[in-house]
């Protein structure tokens, strides 16, 4: 069954196409498929980390968002992050059943003098992210300290922001799915635009601003048409005035040229 989002493919396909490397739907090959391939993990990378321009702070993709939960061991105190943790996106809390308040974060060096102060054990209430080796297929993967150290077993959890995998098999889908496809693409040919096509236009640039613009609103839960009747009061207020309200985008901005 056949997905409506693009492949890894399409993606490169339609920058050869765009170039003039290739006929449309026609693969590029040799040093023209490393280019076109080289263009579209930039484009990814360029939509992955947006800044908001309703706020003009970077956004965080949910769909780049994952749960994570896991167990600690009595004598334990440094845990494996999961292979794609990127950073933390929420405090680490206990499972509600404890009822302990969520924990602290610290350096890695406060935890070291904590425990060389005296090697505690209990309930932890401290914790730190640590980067670990270098690993050349991995990149850099990280440690949990925490400190008291556990004396039994208790459920954490938290949410982090994942670090996502290259595109690499043509068949290999473009994260966010369906709603995120169209920002994509146009976050890839805006790179060509700037990069091989040296801005002699910037049709692209323009349109991939816009769509990430958008994608951000509707990412956010505040994809609406306007103001939707009463739908709070001062006293007992559901929404904010500025849920209620939809900011213009401003097409005219180039997001590969902070000074445009």
């Amino acid at each position: 069954m056949s997905r409506m989002t693009l492949t890894y493919v399409d993606l490169y396909n339609r920058v050869s196409h765009f170039l003039g490397l290739t006929a449309e739907g026609t693969a590029p090959t040799g040093t023209q498929l490393t280019q076109c391939q080289a263009i579209v993990a930039r484009g990814l990378r360029q939509f992955l980390y947006p800044i908001d321009l309703k706020y003009g702070t970077p956004y965080n993709w949910s769909f780049l968002s994952q749960y994570w939960s896991f167990s600690t061991v009595g004598g334990k105190w440094k845990y494996d992050l999961p292979i794609d943790f990127s950073d933390l996106l929420e405090e680490i809390s206990y499972d509600t059943s404890e009822a302990l308040d969520p924990l602290r974060k610290i350096s890695a060096q406060q935890i070291k003098e904590l425990r060389s102060q005296t090697n505690a054990t209990g309930w932890p209430t401290y914790f730190a992210i640590v980067p670990c080796r270098y690993d050349i297929e991995l990149g850099t993967t990280y440690e949990l300290w925490l400190y008291p150290t556990p004396s039994g077993t208790w459920i954490l959890s938290t949410f982090y922001r994942i670090d996502p995998v290259k595109l690499s098999a043509t068949t290999d889908l473009a994260i966010g799915g369906i709603s995120a496809c169209e920002a994509i693409l146009e976050s890839c040919l805006a790179v060509a635009e700037t990069q091989e096509e040296d801005n002699k236009s910037t049709h692209h640039q323009r349109e991939a601003q816009r769509l990430i613009q958008a994608a951000i609103r509707f990412d956010s839960g505040k994809a609406t048409t306007g103001t939707v009747g009463n739908l709070y009061t001062r006293k007992f207020k559901v929404f904010s005035e500025d849920d209620l309200i939809v900011q213009d985008i401003n097409t005219t901005r180039d997001i590969y040229h902070a000074d445009r």
